[in-house]
């Protein structure tokens, strides 16, 4: 499981990446996300508090956190 983690922190500096080189978060999803293995469903909305998230589940058990207003991506686990 250490490699999936690994692997799951990686696809998330690969967001980070994309972002700062000007895609947005549908480009994102559509470049980066969408098609890679670790990738285990559609983004779907999240709210804390007033924020707005979407959340990318991933096989390892984790997902990908995107956060709009801050513009934003983390990794956090997300027990089944």
């Amino acid at each position: 499981m250490i490699g999936q983690s690994s692997m799951s922190s990686e696809l998330v500096q690969r967001c980070t990446q994309a972002q700062a080189e000007g895609a947005d978060f549908p480009t994102v999803w559509h470049t980066v996300l969408k098609g890679h293995d670790l990738v285990g469903g559609i983004p779907r909305q999240r709210f804390d508090g007033s924020r707005t998230l979407l959340e990318i589940p991933l096989v390892t058990g984790y997902c990908v956190v995107y956060d709009a207003e801050t513009r934003e991506f983390r990794l956090e686990f997300s027990p089944a």
